[in-house]
């Protein structure tokens, strides 16, 4: 009892200083704490930020302040999850508890309608957070995406010009199907519109304690958009680095993390894999990941390829076996009369020592006019990880590259899709493959 009696004190003596204050010596006081926070923010700085973020706690008492104490405890908290999922070590279940700290902030916050479009957006990129943390849950996956989608739809009306808005929007947009409205380059629009916006709107703000951070974030995710998209866009990428370094010189994750992948890629000429990892954690993998595909599927194939019909009909059929340990899974396209034209095979093991995917493809018949060249045995290796709500792929033979992604995944439908590298990875056809599943009567 003793520890909690001491919180109370110092937040007692807190509020009580508040109160001996001028309104505007409060004001300073607090445009001292959040600049503090934004600092740590830039440089990492985990313990700051929780300390920080509790230093506000007594301005959340004051009429006058607290919607943006409450908005500022909240991004202190957003911020310490953020950088948290850069470090190896951090402990997924306390990055929760500081995004759901926050997502309670910021909704408090919201009340205050100047603040709702920043404080909104902030809690949907939040809610999209802790989806992640609990991909493996599908209940609550699906709670959080519908929260945050309803929270950034809530968001764009209440500031449909806010680039810090924006800003959380490209994110998402990254990640939905182009026939969605989403896309690589959808994204890419959207952070550009932002940052026309956070250069137009630079030194408007009359109040220092609204938000007015952005032009330099929109920077970092141009750059992190242009390393990751589909063709990278090596000088694209760094110049608008080096231009969030240039307004942000201690940024530490872009500094240190960033800018040093997109040198190491463009002196590769491929980008590096690693990159989505450290900004979303995205190569995380389960045992459960591909337990969608078990059961039987009917399909449609399309291949943009020259020469091969569209809307070829086919089958997939997922099963379990060795105890369970092995997903294994047959694809096979029809011709019109319903023989086999094509059919392959992937053998699917999670390493629980590793945490990760141990994956073999194999190709076992072709189209061809012998029977030798229709039965071969063309193996590929291929690589795993849960990205959001969908699972990405990675498949290797020689010089034959796949970039797959399985998306739209629910229990009676899946999609897939592939770009496709045929010189090891120096030019790429996107999404040259599509396969729609829906589950088989």
């Amino acid at each position: 009892m003793g520890g909690l009696r001491t919180v109370t004190v110092v937040v007692a003596l807190g509020t009580l200083g508040m109160a001996a204050r001028s309104p505007e010596s409060a004001r300073r006081s607090m445009a001292g704490i959040v600049s503090r926070i934004q600092k740590a923010d830039y440089e990492g700085d985990r313990k700051a930020l929780v300390r920080l973020a509790a230093e506000l706690a007594p301005y959340t008492t004051n009429d006058t302040l607290a919607s943006r104490a409450r908005y500022w405890r909240g991004f202190a908290l957003w911020r310490r999850a953020l950088n948290g999922f850069n470090e190896k070590d951090a402990d997924p279940k306390e990055l929760e508890r500081d995004l759901v700290g926050a997502i309670s902030e910021f909704t408090d916050a919201a009340k205050d309608p100047q603040m709702a479009a920043d404080a909104k957006s902030a809690a949907a990129a939040c809610s999209w957070n802790v989806m992640y943390i609990n991909r493996d849950d599908a209940e609550l996956r699906q709670e959080y995406l519908k929260q945050g989608v309803r929270l950034i739809d809530e968001a764009k009306k209440a500031g449909p010009d806010n680039p810090r808005v924006l800003w959380v929007v490209g994110g998402g947009e990254w990640y939905v199907p182009v026939e969605r409205g989403g896309g690589q380059a959808k994204a890419i629009q959207t952070y550009e519109r932002g940052l026309e916006l956070a250069r137009k709107q630079k030194g408007s703000a009359s109040d220092p304690l609204l938000p007015a951070w952005g032009e330099a974030e929109l920077h970092m995710n141009l750059a992190w958009s242009h390393l990751g998209r589909t063709t990278p866009d090596f000088a694209s990428a760094e110049s608008n680095a080096r231009a969030a370094l240039a307004l942000v010189p201690n940024w530490h994750y872009v500094r240190d993390i960033l800018l040093p992948q997109i040198v190491e890629s463009k002196v590769k000429g491929t980008s590096t894999l690693a990159m989505a990892a450290s900004v979303n954690p995205a190569k995380s993998a389960s045992a459960t990941d591909f337990d969608f595909l078990e059961g039987k599927w009917d399909v449609v194939y399309n291949n943009s390829q020259p020469g091969i019909p569209p809307n070829i009909p086919g089958s997939w059929v997922g099963r379990k076996e060795t105890d369970g340990r092995v997903l294994y899974d047959e694809f096979r396209l029809f011709g019109p009369n319903r023989e086999t034209v094509f059919l392959c095979a992937t053998f699917r093991l999670f390493d629980h020592v590793h945490q990760k995917w141990d994956m073999r493809y194999v190709g076992l018949t072709n189209p061809g006019a012998g029977e030798g060249e229709r039965r071969g045995a063309n193996w590929a290796e291929l690589t795993a990880w849960r990205e959001g709500s969908t699972m990405r792929v990675d498949q290797h033979n020689g010089d034959y590259l796949l970039r797959i992604t399985y998306y739209d995944i629910a229990k009676d439908h899946f999609r897939w899709k592939a770009d496709v590298s045929q010189d090891g990875g120096k030019t790429w056809n996107a999404e040259q493959i599509r396969i729609e599943a829906k589950r088989a009567n």
